[in-house]
């Protein structure tokens, strides 16, 4: 396989060297492709293609500004930045297009993820060495390896045929078919070229290849190339002029709607959408969005966003104590399965309701039973089910287990970090830390309790955003390292009683986090700070002010649908921020 895996720059540009590490919008990126290949400079698309300097730039009704948007003519999104597949897409797609349920990017060690600037959220990482092209072989020699059994499943000819002609004639079809998926859009005649090229240098004489081996080794390079591993979906369309903006077409349309929701590859639905055009209008992706939100394969795209929004994980290798006994992977993986379950009884089902009130303040989750005893509660059976928690200790996502643990220390709270998070991910607040901040003691058996301990912050130079920080996070500390509901700590009773005055004037009297979390869930700014986060995961990146008309008209309509999140987000879909692009620098539109 290695010796067959070394023609893989055959199907598109080299993954070292060809622009990976930046975005479409500055410094002279070059788009994925590079020089000289399908979608780059002088590829297809590209200034010396079709669409480029003589070459004609779409136009049409469905591409003229404004038709049908949320009235945010005036928005200006910033360019796309380039982005390689999250580790979770990666496999998920991988999933979706193979059939392969193991973790590739986990045994491979593809490149991680990555802070996506300053916006909270991820971004797959940079592909910019040798180190990180080695394993992206590794990943395709494995992805091989994972499809060997189960060829007959994948290609467009059944049964798999036996003569030489009829063989040539299956991998030409299953080249066209099959790259139109792994692309998420049909392939250039250069690549179906290439990719015959590559198949017939596999049965060669030189290589000997057998047909499987063959098919194979295409499938390995297919998901090695950039146009695969990027979310870059133009090929050989030109860019679409919309004014001073470029359009998405329909097939980047449909990979931002799929990632969006479903942290995967388009379905069958989304590229025929695709195919027919029919991806253009604000009211023909709104249509899809609603089909995406409410499918059950929302679960995962919405798990993520929370996971990723709350800052919880991966919980499996968070550091606790010896001493912390309840806490093991399997209960860790417990602690995000429960996230993921009930952010999607919140968003999915008949019974769900899609409101932020539900999401912060509801006291109902699903728990599987290694999380019963941590809850207080008795459950019976082994799988995940629904249960009602104590309403004076639990309200909604951020008093259950997996965040709370997320932000603790190893082996007690930690008012800081929980005080924190609570004000940068739900109030949007962003304090930057001061560059000496004075050590806190540690807990001993018996001495001061963790809110003495930390009051020392009211008494240094950091006090003017601790007034703010700690007392939020001391309303947490009922809760100790991995979130099990205390009333005393070393022995002695512990107090979650506070106020803080928030930036907009607003001052809250709590008796403990669940009091604090009730009152703040009806803020305004609150309301809004998740609709700014959702656009940032969005995005990829942070919005800037030519989007404050697309950011506005969400919010606005967040607000008219008594702050349902799935009408928020197919309202987002319809903005021009998710449309539409600014021109990269340097980019050429006539």
């Amino acid at each position: 396989m290695i010796r067959a895996l070394r023609v893989i720059c055959l199907l598109g540009a080299p993954l070292v060297g060809f622009g990976c590490t930046g975005d479409i919008s500055g410094g002279g990126t070059t788009p994925p492709g590079g020089p000289g290949q399908p979608g780059g400079p002088s590829g297809p698309g590209g200034p010396s293609g079709p669409g480029g300097p003589g070459g004609p730039i779409t136009t049409g009704p469905a591409a003229q500004p404004g038709a049908g948007a949320l009235n945010d003519n005036a928005s200006v999104p910033a360019a796309a930045p380039v982005r390689r597949l999250t580790q979770l897409e990666y496999d998920n797609t991988l999933r979706d297009l193979l059939g392969i349920t193991v973790s590739i990017s986990k045994a491979a060690k593809i490149g991680a993820d990555t802070e996506a600037g300053t916006a909270g959220f991820l971004k797959g990482g940079s592909i910019t060495g040798g180190d990180d092209a080695r394993n992206m072989m590794d990943a395709g020699s494995q992805v091989a390896d994972a499809v060997a059994g189960k060829l007959g499943s994948l290609l467009p000819c059944t049964p798999i045929p036996t003569a030489a002609a009829e063989q040539d004639a299956c991998a030409t079809k299953f080249i066209t078919t099959f790259g139109k998926r792994a692309y998420r859009r049909p392939l250039v005649q250069k690549e179906i070229d290439l990719a015959k090229a590559l198949y017939a240098s596999q049965r060669a004489p030189e290589v000997g290849a057998s047909f499987e081996q063959a098919i194979g080794v295409l499938i390995a390079a297919f998901v090695q190339t950039p146009q695969f591993l990027y979310h870059w979906e133009l090929g050989s369309n030109a860019p679409i002029r919309d004014g001073a903006l470029v359009r998405f077409n329909s097939y980047e349309i449909a990979s931002r709607l799929s990632y969006m929701f479903w942290a995967t590859m388009p379905d069958d639905k989304l590229i025929a959408a695709a195919d027919a055009n029919a991806l253009q209008t604000p009211e023909q992706i709104a249509i899809q969005a609603k089909r995406l939100i409410g499918d059950d394969r929302a679960k995962q795209g919405l798990a993520d966003f929370h996971l990723q929004w709350l800052e919880i994980g991966p919980l499996t290798q968070a550091p606790k104590d010896d001493t912390v006994k309840a806490f093991t992977p399997a209960v860790a993986q417990s602690m995000m399965n429960e996230t993921r379950d009930f952010v999607a009884s919140v968003f999915l089902g008949p019974n769900a309701k899609g409101n932020l009130e539900t999401l912060l303040t509801s006291t109902n989750t699903v728990i599987e039973p290694s999380l019963a005893k941590l809850y207080g509660v008795t459950l019976t059976g082994t799988a995940a089910q629904p249960v009602n928690l104590n309403a004076s200790q639990r309200a909604g996502i951020l008093t259950q287990l997996a965040f709370l643990t997320s932000h603790a220390d190893t082996g007690d709270s930690h008012p800081v970090k929980r005080g924190d998070a609570f004000l940068r991910r739900l109030a949007c607040l962003e304090m930057t830390p001061p560059p000496n901040v004075p050590m806190v003691a540690d807990s001993m058996p018996g001495g001061d309790t963790t809110r003495q301990r930390f009051t020392a912050h009211s008494m240094n130079p950091c006090a003017s955003c601790h007034t703010m920080i700690d007392p939020i996070g001391f309303s947490f500390e009922g809760y100790d390292t991995i979130g099990v509901f205390r009333t005393t700590d070393q022995n002695k009773p512990i107090d979650t009683t506070g106020s803080v005055t928030m930036p907009w004037g607003d001052t809250y009297k709590f008796n403990n986090a669940v009091d604090l979390i009730t009152q703040v869930s009806k803020a305004p700014q609150v309301q809004e700070c998740i609709a700014t986060q959702w656009m940032r995961y969005m995005m990829g990146r942070r919005e800037v002010d030519g989007e404050k008309a697309s950011l506005s008209v969400v919010k606005d309509l967040f607000k008219k649908s008594n702050f349902d999140m799935r009408e928020m987000l197919v309202g987002m879909t319809r903005t021009r921020s998710f449309t539409h692009r600014s021109p990269a620098v340097g980019e050429v539109l006539q």
